[in-house]
């Protein structure tokens, strides 16, 4: 199998994710020597605007680097997952308008990674994760489940819209796999709309949905337009 991947934009990621988680603790500290240290009131609004602004800069520091410094990152656990297909299969992960990209011989599959940690539901339409002491005391690096279907969605409509731009989209059937890629992470899944996997439940998750076949020149065309939009 053949991987792009845009270690330009990891290597930026985790040097904003440092930046951010220890700028942000800076500022609380500072704002809490700050109202230890001085009684006026405008130290202490001082002291709350640091509070406030180390909160806010150390979340987005600490998001950034739940993303791309924690390891297994997404593109390393979707490449682990993947891991055995032929050089048909190409991966293209943070170089499309889609995070996570895979062209097959019968189409093209956008992986929508999902990095949430713990027992995670769905049933009843609902996606639903357990409550935890852990993820209490970890409240601000802890990443909220939002909605799944409605982010893959999203994901799939921008990499219809890119190909159609370019020419590349008629006849391409383009599914979505949702992939839990925490270690940690334990599904309990029932009649999802689409798949919902671990990494190594991906590969027979892509079996099942395979259907029909690419002709050569939709082939070469897709790889024309994703590695050019790669490079």
């Amino acid at each position: 199998m053949r991987i792009v991947t845009d270690q330009v934009r990891i290597a930026r990621g985790a040097r904003l994710g440092k930046i951010g988680a220890f700028g942000g603790f800076g500022f609380l500290v500072v704002g809490m020597i700050v109202s230890l240290a001085f009684k006026q009131l405008s130290s202490l609004w001082i002291a709350l605007g640091c509070l406030l602004l180390g909160m806010v800069v150390a979340t987005v520091g600490i998001a950034n680097m739940n993303r791309w410094v924690r390891e297994p990152r997404a593109d390393q656990a979707l490449e682990q997952g993947l891991k055995g297909f032929d050089d048909q299969y190409r991966l293209y992960n943070y170089v499309l308008p889609a995070p996570h990209v895979l062209l097959t011989p019968t189409g093209i599959t956008v992986l929508t990674a999902l990095g949430q940690d713990g027992v995670i539901r769905y049933e009843g339409g609902k996606f639903r994760r357990n409550w935890s002491i852990g993820r209490l005391l970890r409240f601000m690096a802890d990443e909220g489940l939002g909605r799944p279907f409605s982010e893959g969605d999203d994901q799939v409509r921008a990499l219809k819209q890119f190909l159609e731009s370019h020419g590349a989209g008629e006849g391409v059937d383009i599914q979505n796999v949702l992939v839990f890629y925490n270690p940690r992470a334990q599904l309990s899944v029932t009649d999802p709309p689409r798949p919902v996997v671990v990494p190594k439940g991906l590969k027979k998750a892509l079996r099942k949905q395979a259907e029909g076949a690419l002709l050569p020149a939709q082939v070469r065309r897709l790889h024309e337009v994703l590695d050019s939009e790669a490079s």
